[in-house]
């Protein structure tokens, strides 16, 4: 079994729960921190999530020697949701792009390496991990793949799940 027949199916179900989880997003409250009885809870926003998730694909694509151009995002993109950026409440609604943008980007990224993953050769995929704190936690391209496919998703999309029902929004 190979790196796409592991991890495609996991990788859906992600995409699928994301679908679920913009159902009924109120569009002006997608970039904003939910208040309840006068406390502000500082929490990652829709907008922010799906930023945030939206700059990976072009970068596993980079790391796998795909082409980028299919999942590249504006530069913005990164000056915005990078690691360790702070999620910021959008008041005036000019910090962030519209939810449907980032939206789009996410899951056209997704889709697009998940179209590619099949064609990484192996001798990529063991590739070790120029980053060192990357290549520290998972070695090698082929698991920071997996981890970037699932588990990072779902740690953001678990946000977004906390953030829906702090608007009063059912489970999804």
């Amino acid at each position: 079994m190979n790196l796409s027949e592991s991890i495609t199916p996991s990788a859906r179900q992600v995409l699928k729960y994301a679908e679920r989880l913009l159902i009924g997003i109120p569009l002006p409250s997608s970039a904003r921190f939910p208040t309840i009885h006068d406390t502000t809870i500082t929490i990652n926003h829709p907008v922010f999530t799906l930023g945030h998730l939206s700059i990976y694909p072009v970068q596993l694509a980079r790391l796998s020697d795909l082409d980028p151009a299919a999942c590249d995002v504006p530069q913005k993109y990164f000056d915005l949701f990078k690691i360790g950026t702070p999620c910021l409440d959008d008041k005036s609604g000019d910090v962030y792009p519209p939810l449907s943008e980032v939206t789009e980007r996410f899951f056209s990224g997704m889709e697009y390496f998940l179209s590619k993953v099949s064609e990484i050769p192996n001798e990529v995929l063991t590739r070790p991990l120029e980053d060192a704190g990357r290549r520290e936690r998972f070695g090698t391209l082929g698991p920071f793949i997996a981890y970037i496919l699932t588990a990072h998703p779902m740690t953001h999309l678990g946000q977004l799940s906390a953030w829906r029902r702090c608007f009063g929004l059912p489970p999804a």
